[in-house]
């Protein structure tokens, strides 16, 4: 049923149109420098290249064709010129100049060990691990897989739970704008109800932050949304939705976990 669900948000993300490159952004400081005797602005990340694109030596369409990357190739960012232009490189060798319109931005999802932590009201602990990866046979980018375990305190009730969460590691809506979804899932919140709860956030890497996006079942979702929280890295956006997510479950949620615990 996930993978129906997982289906469906990829078919709304994925527009026929696109053509593009896969770019992920770093979000370490980076100093001013030059490439190919081109200055450029800080910028750094992995690109799958989705389509064949040309290299050019300058961020000019007339300039000199380099080099040429082919479809389901991996480059990393070198810095970006104002207006639509990545410099590239394989390895540590510098390619040239790839045409902005043609790309969007990858996040790796890969966790090395477990996060933990406690929700900002002192009511949930909660333990996440990585999975592993779905999708990218066909698709053009891969599902980030978690489990979470949840030990929360409710009006003094003690409940444990378990809650998939998963991350896009493409862009939310095929856009080209490091937006990426995270969706925390609760299955089987009424006895005998298949559909899934989903709550979706947004982590924008240019804003470094997360925000609410929308949740699938209304009643089981407040009509004001959190604050967004801070988010510099995989790691912290993980755990910003973590702690944003309690805040959008109404005690019916609360309710019904009780009856399950």
């Amino acid at each position: 049923m996930l993978a129906h669900f997982r289906v469906m948000i990829l078919a709304a993300m994925m527009p026929a149109t696109m053509a593009a490159l896969v770019l992920a952004c770093s979000t370490a400081p980076l100093r001013a420098q030059q490439v190919l005797g081109v200055d450029v602005e800080p910028h750094a990340g992995t690109y799958l290249v989705l389509k064949d694109a040309n290299v050019r030596a300058r961020p000019e369409t007339r300039s000199k064709r380099v080099g040429r990357l082919k479809a389901g190739e991996q480059v990393e960012a070198m810095g970006r010129v104002k207006g639509p232009w990545i410099a590239v490189r394989v390895g540590d060798k510098p390619l040239g100049f790839v045409y902005g319109p043609i790309m969007m931005p990858l996040v790796d999802g890969t966790l090395s060990g477990p996060l933990k932590g406690t929700t900002a009201n002192g009511t949930c602990q909660y333990t996440l691990e990585f999975l592993g990866k779905t999708g990218g046979d066909k698709q053009r980018f891969e599902f980030a897989d978690y489990g979470v375990e949840w030990s929360c305190t409710r009006e003094e009730a003690k409940l444990a739970f378990h809650t998939p969460l998963f991350l896009t590691e493409g862009p939310h809506q095929g856009t080209q704008k490091p937006v990426h979804q995270i969706t925390v899932d609760l299955l089987d919140l009424e006895g005998g109800l298949e559909e899934v709860f989903s709550v979706h956030f947004l982590w924008d890497r240019d804003k470094n932050q997360v925000r609410y996006d929308s949740a699938t079942i209304k009643k089981f979702a407040h009509a004001a949304s959190p604050k967004p929280a801070e988010a510099k890295n995989l790691a912290a956006a993980l755990k910003a939705a973590l702690h944003l997510v309690p805040m959008v479950w109404t005690p019916s949620v609360w309710n019904a976990l009780a009856k399950k615990n």
